[in-house]
């Protein structure tokens, strides 16, 4: 019972303390710690922002929501600031101390609905909750008789001299000399005001809270107000105004959330606040000198209605690969956002979600692709045809090619692409002879089958009668579909493949890479993430190797044994866990460190996705080794992607790149792993490989030599000072 308290106190403080850091976009607990202290710079503005926030975590808990939003400060963000804007308004007193917790509710019960009602598109509630319960006790004010108007907040010295004596007022009297007139005095005054702290102090701390946090978020905090700024001054408006206004962090906020939240930092981004910007400019004046007629603040408006409004712009593009790109899954920081953005293999392609594979086993080579000259053009220009040739002579037929049977990819097997159910058949056109066609009906044999709402693919040109699926049936990535043929507008046997919106048979072709498929050159096979298989390119579906599928195939609860030892004697082991979180995100987690390992396999790739966590754990070894394993059996196979530079660098030279983010990345780490000969031909019992990373100036960050074994052992030398050597050996397994 008593544990169980313990663990629910350390729950319910941690949402109240993330509700802080959220209000900057994050659940960093330094900034939030720093920004809970500036919020108590005034002890009552503090104390009634902590009042409204317990209301909410309260009233959140007993209605049993989500425990992780809870957490995350979600649900009690908006009712922060309704206590701080209480709190700064109104004088202490019991009546005021329900009007906060009043404050709070509506805060809360409005995020409630305006998250569900949002949610609906994809966008964010920001904080206009917080403006509905503002506005509205702010309205009802003149008929609380006994509610005073709190004054003490006009008079900072005397509050800093409460706080701290003389000199604290000494220091806050320097700092605001020092800044006097440098448009950082505005910019501290404004960073303050988001906290309803009116003081440079309050700004300077959550400055420094900010560049702890993210770089990326302090630089373009700077980028959104200073902009704005020199705008003011263009337009003729008096910038001091932004002294006792404070309307300057709705320009603070505006630049982070575009810049470094909702878009991945890049140039883009950059680009996109600085055309913001003059927009939120004039959107604050308009609006302040609407809100005035009925003597009320803008408070953030201006910031949710010019966020809003542009992030919708953006998801209802057409084409999502185009930067600016929307952050999917955001990390702890934007650096971390850019980092692994960079890393991906195939980001031009990332809006693609769904996985559209090979419609074939085996080594097939592309006769005709994309705009092909024969017959993908307008409509059908997104369209592939494909062919078996002999590895030697290059024919892609026996002999003459006279007889339907002397081509190779005739009667050979062909398979769904990916999981769907089959919305079209078509089983009963003749193979036409070599060198004639069927006019009458194109496609011949076809099978349609639909994957998503408006993503289906069509394989045409089937044999007569081998076809052995039906409309309706649900069928699964690899499973048999028909056999290729030659009925339709074909002269020879080949499979035509093609994605398209819509059912129909013959239907428009749309663009969608296909994903996870190997290509044949004459030096080695490379593998491509997602891409686009180009005219004459051979390419090869993955044929999986058992010792590998097997090697990196773990259950929840499954736990093995990392043990590690350097050439200096020194030995360690460490306890690994494979986990599942309730969104269904696999990781492996370090029970000495509490170091986490994400990863996807997907029973022909194992992806390292992110790691989180202390990189002494033995498993940052294992991270950087099998960054990107193709569970294949070929030898001479090579796997290249980009490795996350977060994790390869240090400081000073990462903290440099951090702020250079928005502009370029520029450091380094590019990954490998080669396969190397198996020890025997049939029935192996290892596989050798090696894996290596290069950073900026072609240097060697890591290397290591790795034996997988049969019995799912795996053996890791890194080539690092120490030499280090690592074991991985199963200690149970859950099935």
């Amino acid at each position: 019972m008593k544990q169980k308290l313990i663990r629910k106190s350390r729950f319910l403080g941690e949402a109240i303390l993330t509700s802080y850091s959220q209000i900057f976009f994050t659940g960093n607990k330094i900034l939030a710690t720093i920004l809970l202290v500036v919020s108590f710079i005034d002890w009552w503005t503090g104390l009634s922002g902590l009042i409204a926030v317990i209301t909410a975590v309260t009233l959140a808990e007993v209605l049993g929501y989500s425990p992780v939003t809870l957490k995350k400060g979600l649900f009690s963000f908006n009712a922060l600031l309704v206590g701080l804007g209480v709190g700064t308004y109104f004088s202490p007193g019991l009546e005021v101390l329900l009007l906060i917790v009043m404050g709070g509710a509506i805060a809360f019960f409005s995020t409630v609905f305006l998250m569900g009602l949002f949610a609906k598109y994809g966008l964010p509630f920001l904080s206009i909750p917080f403006l509905l319960a503002m506005w509205l006790l702010l309205l009802a004010f003149p008929s609380f008789s006994g509610i005073a108007l709190n004054t003490e907040a006009l008079y900072p010295s005397n509050m800093f001299f409460k706080l701290g004596g003389n000199t604290l007022v000494v220091i806050v009297d320097g700092l605001n000399n020092f800044f006097k007139d440098t448009g950082f005095d505005t910019y501290f005054l404004s960073l303050g005001a988001i906290f309803f702290q009116f003081n440079i102090l309050a700004g300077i701390l959550i400055a420094i809270g900010l560049i702890i946090h993210s770089r990326i978020n302090f630089l373009f905090s700077l980028i959104g107000f200073f902009v704005a700024f020199w705008l003011y001054s263009f337009l003729g408006m008096y910038t001091g105004s932004l002294n006792y206004t404070y309307y300057g962090f709705n320009f603070i906020l505006s630049a982070i959330a575009i810049g470094g939240y909702f878009l991945i930092p890049s140039r883009q981004s950059f680009l996109w606040n600085l055309l913001l910007i003059p927009v939120l400019v004039v959107t604050t004046i308009g609006s302040d000198r609407l809100f005035s007629y009925f003597e009320l603040s803008v408070f953030s408006l201006p910031f949710n209605m010019v966020i809003i409004g542009i992030l919708y712009a953006f998801k209802i593009r057409y084409n999502q690969t185009i930067p600016p790109i929307l952050t999917v899954i955001q990390q702890k920081n934007p650096e971390t956002n850019a980092y692994l953005y960079h890393s991906q293999p195939a980001k031009e392609y990332a809006a693609f979600t769904m996985p559209i594979r090979l419609p074939f086993m085996g080594k097939w080579t592309v006769n005709q692709g994309h705009e092909g000259k024969y017959t993908h053009k307008e409509f059908f220009k997104y369209a592939w045809d494909f062919i078996i040739k002999d590895e030697t002579s290059g024919k892609e037929y026996l002999g003459d090619g006279l007889l339907l049977s002397d081509y190779f990819c005739y009667d050979k097997p062909v398979v769904a692409p990916a999981l769907g159910t089959v919305v079209a058949v078509v089983n009963t056109v003749e193979d036409n002879e070599i060198g004639a066609t069927n006019l009458h009906q194109n496609w011949g044999n076809t099978v349609v089958i639909q994957h998503d709402t408006y993503l289906f693919s069509k394989l045409s040109h089937l044999k007569k009668g081998t076809i052995e699926v039906n409309i309706g049936d649900f069928v699964v990535e690899g499973q048999y579909i028909g056999k290729c043929g030659n009925s339709g507008r074909s002269p020879y046997p080949h499979l035509h493949f093609q994605l398209q919106s819509s059912a129909i048979i013959g239907g428009a072709t749309i663009f969608w890479p296909l994903s996870e498929y190997l290509v044949e050159s004459t030096s080695n096979i490379g593998f491509v993430q997602k891409g686009i298989p180009k005219e004459n390119e051979t390419i090869v579906n993955i044929a999986t190797s058992s010792i590998l599928q097997t090697a990196f195939k773990w259950n929840p609860g499954d736990e093995f044994k990392l043990s590690i030892k350097t050439d200096d004697g020194i030995s360690d082991t460490f306890l690994i866990r494979n986990e599942i979180d309730i969104y269904n995100h696999s990781s492996l987690v370090c029970l000495k460190t509490g170091a986490k390992m994400y990863y996807e396999n997907n029973g022909k790739t194992f992806s390292a996705l992110n790691y989180v966590g202390s990189k002494k754990s033995a498993l940052f070894y294992f991270y950087r080794a099998f960054y990107k394993v193709v569970l294949s059996e070929y030898n001479d196979l090579l796997v290249e992607t980009k490795f996350p530079v977060h994790h390869l660098y240090r400081f000073p030279l990462l903290t440099l790149q951090d702020f250079l983010v928005p502009i370029k990345i520029f450091l380094k780490g590019n990954y490998s792993l080669s396969y190397k000969e198996t020890d025997q031909l049939f029935n192996p019992q290892k596989i050798t490989l090696k894996s290596q990373i290069i950073g900026s100036n072609k240097k060697e960050l890591f290397s290591a030599a790795i034996t997988v074994h049969k019995n799912t052992e795996i053996d890791i030398e890194s080539n690092t000072k120490k030499r280090i050597k690592i074991n991985l050996k199963w200690v149970n397994r859950v099935y």
